[in-house]
């Protein structure tokens, strides 16, 4: 048999044998292609035949002295019993080596650093669906592979037999910071930035288009466990709070008595003990803390630069400074200290902030990256050059904050990954030097209590980690890294605002500044409408489609209270060369309002005169007079329109129809001169009449007489 045929027939064979064979040899072969693992994909653990869950790990922060202690479930999810279940503790022999290689190992993507089993215990079999507990302790003493400070990998396994063998069938990878008593350690500063911003509720009119703000700030509300949070953060570690000034403004409308606008209409709000608590709770935990105003309504900074609202850039961060220091007169307001959205903002976005007078920027560390990859986490330091000026540039780390926002994961294994990634930070230059870390959690967080209590309880107590006050970092030069000019994502680009939207929202400022020009009180319906535009322009509306019913129930009412100010129609009949045309116009503010009336034909028949400003007082109505000539007899179309002082036209004009019923200038030098000639020939015989009588002795000739001639007596 040729070689060539007999290479072939063994290929074939080697092949039948892989098929046959495969299914009994893959648990042995990959023990855990099958099981759940960390970061798995969702198909992955669709088809996993058990799951297994830690709901205890202590301590967080592993100790020479201390026990290990993992407790949690094993439950079967697949269709077939598990016999000779029995559940592991894996600990990886060496350390993590880099914050890549962590991510690597909490994403499921690497198995290699499992390391040995350092305990085993064995559960009782498991039918389908069929759940048991676990409870697994060492002392740390007796664990050979910690060695030096830094982040090891902690697996749960669970093995067992199945109909096709026996092996793997779940697993559940978490991360452990191992802190020795003889290691010097340089603590890295870390900076945390708490933000507490909710939806915009309130409508330009001061009702609240929802009741959605009470329940946030009620005992177990977001806002409210965001709050208690960062006040037990606070007392060791360094945090700066970032507040919507609206969010504050809000919830002291609430607290002094509110409508919310209901199916049925206007209902009054229930929310106000929880808003009287809720602030004092809030101006305790400011108090000497230091705090940075977001722009009033967190308004998209640069969406609005980009539809040239810059003016409502300026007006959000003065107001919000203004709000702030206000409400919380005992908190530390840093004035000159911008947070755009998502810690990204264009350069033209960057020098109008500091033309406002902001002095340092928070940006997320992708914004401003480093020029080279480098070995470790650099301080969040860099100077952020723009065209009207150098800003202080203060970087969030872009890792921890992408954590902080990941839902995926138990509160437990997530709080776990965040802390171990801070200690990957600090291992990274365990001697120096010293370094300032920023976290920044997103915008609206809503983080579940069981990941916030372990989360602080670490943070306030870790050894690797050291409190670093936002302003000191702020006075800091920034390290020697060379960066990047600064970047702005195309996905940052789309999430804005749309343009169309904000055209539109720059129509109802040109409104609401007409609307300004016939008020004699300006204090009186136009702040709440200046705050009203910059909640329309809030980030939260980014992706919502809700914001048009906003912008339209907003603009409905500036159209009502526009529409209060009007010329009332009417018609008209001249039966003069000379006349007026007495026009109403009604005001139905509550305060005085200053219009110019003008009426403009639509030919040539009527001339009018001028008219000049009128000054309407609240709730009441005025009659305005204005001469007419007319020209020509005939219908005449008038339109009458109010306008500002200023020129602009206000509101839409009313069309008056005036009838002519009299001649024009022609017409009556005509009609008098008729009159004349027949005036002239009456007295022509008057006169021949009275010359008659004056003759009356002589004889008369029958043409004398009148009579006729066969009627005269001889």
């Amino acid at each position: 048999m040729p070689a060539r045929r007999l290479t072939s027939l063994l290929a074939v064979v080697l092949l039948t044998l892989a098929g046959v064979l495969a299914p009994a040899l893959a648990p042995a072969l990959a023990p855990g292609s099958d099981g759940l693992e960390f970061g798995a994909p969702a198909a992955l653990a669709a088809r996993a035949p058990a799951t297994v869950a830690v709901d205890s790990l202590e301590p967080a922060v592993l100790t020479p002295g201390a026990t290990l202690g993992v407790a949690g479930r094993v439950t079967n999810t697949g269709t077939g019993g598990l016999r000779n279940v029995e559940i592991r503790l894996r600990l990886s022999s060496t350390r993590l080596g880099s914050r890549t290689e962590l991510a690597a190992v909490a994403d499921g993507r690497t198995t290699s650093r499992d390391g040995a089993v350092i305990l085993s215990r064995g559960l009782r079999d498991l039918g389908a669906g069929e759940t048991a507990t676990f409870d697994l302790r060492q002392p740390v003493n007796k664990l050979s592979a910690l060695t030096g400070f830094g982040v090891y990998v902690l697996g749960v396994e669970v093995l067992a037999s199945r109909d096709s063998g026996f092996g793997r069938v779940a697993i559940q990878r978490t991360l452990l910071p191992w802190v020795p008593t003889e290691q010097v350690l340089v603590p890295t500063g870390f900076s945390w930035l708490w933000p507490l911003v909710a939806r915009p509720t309130r409508l330009a009119d001061g009702t609240f288009a929802d009741d959605s703000l009470a329940p946030e700030i009620g005992p177990e509300g977001r806002l409210t466990r965001l709050l208690t949070a960062g006040t037990r953060l606070g007392t060791g570690a360094a945090l700066t709070w970032a507040i919507d000034p609206e969010l504050v403004a809000a919830v002291t409308d609430m607290a002094n008595g509110y409508q919310v606008r209901g199916p049925d209409g206007l209902v009054d709000g229930g929310g106000a003990p929880l808003a009287l608590r809720w602030l004092e709770d809030l101006r305790v935990a400011t108090a000497r803390s230091s705090v940075i105003p977001l722009p009033y309504g967190d308004v998209d900074l640069t969406a609005a630069v980009r539809a040239d609202l810059g003016r409502d850039v300026t007006r959000a961060l003065e107001l919000g400074r203004t709000t702030l220091a206000s409400a919380l007169p005992a908190a530390d307001v840093l004035v000159g200290t911008a947070w755009p959205i998502d810690g990204y903002a264009s350069k033209s976005t960057l020098a109008a902030l500091r033309r406002s007078d902001i002095a340092s920027v928070v940006l997320d560390s992708r914004a401003l990256p480093a020029a080279i990859d480098l070995s470790y986490t650099p301080t969040g330091r860099a100077h952020v050059p723009t065209r009207s000026g150098r800003l202080a540039g203060l970087l969030s780390d872009a890792g921890l904050t992408d954590l902080l926002g990941a839902p995926a994961g138990t509160s437990l294994v997530r709080a776990q990954r965040l802390l171990a990634e801070t200690a990957m930070i600090a291992s990274e230059l365990p001697s120096g030097p010293a370094r300032t870390i920023v976290v920044a959690p997103p915008r609206r967080w809503d983080p579940d209590p069981a990941f916030l209590d372990r989360l602080i309880g670490v943070a306030t107590s870790a050894p690797w980690m050291d409190p670093a006050p936002l302003t000191e970092l702020a006075g800091q030069p920034p390290p020697e890294v060379d960066r990047t000019t600064v970047r702005y994502p195309k996905a940052q680009l789309r999430a804005e605002l749309p343009a169309s939207y904000l055209s539109a929202v720059s129509d109802m400022h040109d409104g609401v500044s007409l609307f300004s020009a016939i008020l004699t009180d300006r204090s009186q319906y136009i702040p709440a409408f200046q705050r009203s535009l910059l909640l329309l322009e809030s980030t939260w509306w980014r992706g919502r489609e809700s914001r048009a019913n906003r912008l339209a129930r907003d603009r409905g009412y500036l159209s009502d209270l526009r529409g209060e100010v009007r010329v009332q129609p009417g018609n008209f009949t001249f039966s003069s060369r000379r006349g007026t045309i007495a026009l109403t116009i009604s005001n139905g503010l509550e305060q005085p309002v200053v219009v110019n009336l003008r009426l403009d034909p639509q030919t040539a028949r009527l001339r009018l005169e001028p008219t000049e400003v009128q000054t309407i007082g609240p709730r009441s109505k005025a009659q305005v007079e204005v001469a007419a000539t007319a020209v020509a007899p005939g219908g005449v179309l008038v339109r009458a329109g109010l306008h500002t002082v200023g020129g602009p036209a206000y509101g839409q004009p009313v069309r008056l129809r005036i009838t002519i019923t009299e001649y024009g200038t022609v017409a009556l030098y005509i009609t008098i001169g008729a009159a004349a000639v027949l005036f002239l020939a009456a007295g022509i015989r008057v006169l021949r009449r009275l010359r008659g009588a004056r003759g009356g002795a002589g004889p008369q000739t029958p043409e004398e007489s009148g009579r006729p001639a066969a009627e005269v007596v001889p």
